[in-house]
């Protein structure tokens, strides 16, 4: 009897013991996949990202929603559909990341949309413009860039405010210079302007002397012009300024791409005084802004200059830990995520943001912007602000 009592013990002991030292769940890792440009035209993107990064964790740290989170990198080169696909197919297949950072370039995220919704990955798309791309290619799209409508209609209306009455339009021709060039229309004609005239320059073009006879003769008092960053930005402005147009009455109106902070130096004074739309500058007055440039420039001082691709990776951050944040303590869950910062707002360096309740795309500020000389140092500074603009 003495025995069997003994034995029962140990086993009521033994078993408290077990179940003082059951293990506590171990702590989940969330993949997350930076599907954005290391190498090409847009090599800076993915330097600013990585920057910006590095200066988000330093904040806020590593580990939000109690989830520890692993960073895996791969370069779609540019506007590359096909690569862009084969690495998205590799990141969600292979890798198994649960969240992308990503893509930049309409025609990348067009590729990947099947793959992303296939998947159930959500992803944050941190570099392309064209309208219906969020809430229409994939329920699991959100944006942190901005949309053609989101730009170029506020500049529209603001040219015709501005006793501009005839405008010539000059775009890149492509989906979003295409996009560019129905918003811009549209909406001037309704104010009672006129387009006397639409160039369309091929976007492998590198010659723009020839179109700048078509902008003299447009009879127009304004050319708004949409061209992507880069070189063809850069071209641009050079032959408008060499034709001597800007020695004339003729307005330039652009779009923010035309006088990114990336390319900003390299145009010089052919950018001086030009007018463009943008949802981001440097220069920003919010004290928000005012502490991102200080910490940004004491991180990583001024190469590559910062820009909206910083602001927009940063933005995209946030998303990503507000949606972390609110699966505390649970499994992570992708329909979750989404859920959870649809509708969210954020304070952004840009000035205040939010995520449209259903479809998930970025409403925010647009500024009208001239370019100055300020210190020595081109710069595009707001004069104007349009609040809380939808992307569609």
């Amino acid at each position: 009897m003495k025995v069997t009592m003994l034995i029962k013990a140990a086993v009521i002991a033994i078993s408290c013991g077990l179940l003082t030292v059951t293990p506590v769940l171990a702590q989940e890792t969330v993949k997350v996949g930076m599907l954005i440009s290391y190498s090409g035209i847009s090599a800076s993107a993915g330097i600013a990202s990585d920057n910006v990064l590095k200066m988000f964790q330093k904040k806020y740290g590593s580990e939000p929603g109690g989830k520890k989170i692993e960073f895996i990198r791969r370069d779609t080169t540019g506007p590359n559909p096909e690569v862009a696909r084969r690495m998205a197919q590799e990141l969600i297949v292979r890798e198994k990341v649960q969240v992308i950072l990503g893509p930049d370039f309409t025609p990348n995220v067009l590729a990947i949309a099947p793959l992303v919704t296939e998947g159930k990955v959500p992803a944050i798309i941190t570099g392309a413009a064209t309208r219906g791309i969020v809430g229409e290619k994939s329920p699991y799209y959100l944006r942190t860039f901005f949309s053609i409508p989101q730009s170029v209609r506020p500049m529209a209306q603001w040219a015709a405010k501005n006793d501009i009455k005839k405008v010539v339009i000059v775009i890149a021709d492509y989906g979003p210079g295409q996009d560019a060039e129905q918003t811009f229309t549209k909406t001037f004609t309704e104010a009672g302007g006129v387009i006397t005239s639409v160039i369309k320059v091929p976007v492998r073009n590198s010659e723009f002397s020839g179109y700048m006879q078509k902008i003299k003769d447009s009879g127009a008092d304004a050319a708004f012009v949409f061209m992507p960053i880069g070189e063809l930005s850069l071209g641009f402005l050079k032959a408008y300024a060499d034709a001597g147009l800007k020695n004339t009455k003729l307005k330039l109106l652009s779009t923010g791409d035309v006088t990114d902070e990336s390319t900003l130096d390299a145009s010089g004074d052919a950018a001086l005084g030009v007018i463009s739309v943008g949802h981001y500058s440097p220069t920003h007055p919010a004290a928000t802004n005012q502490a991102f440039v200080k910490s940004y420039l004491a991180e990583f001082d001024k190469t590559p200059r910062l820009g909206f691709a910083q602001v927009t990776m940063w933005d995209a951050l946030q998303v990503l830990y507000a949606g972390l944040e609110a699966q505390r303590g649970q499994k992570f869950d992708p329909d979750k995520f989404i859920a959870s910062v649809k509708g969210k707002q954020f304070d952004s360096p840009r000035g205040p943001i939010s995520l449209d309740k259903t479809t998930g795309d970025i409403i925010q500020n647009a500024y009208i912007r001239r370019v100055e000389r300020i210190g020595g140092v081109l710069q595009n500074i707001e004069f104007e602000t349009i609040k809380d603009v939808p992307a569609q």
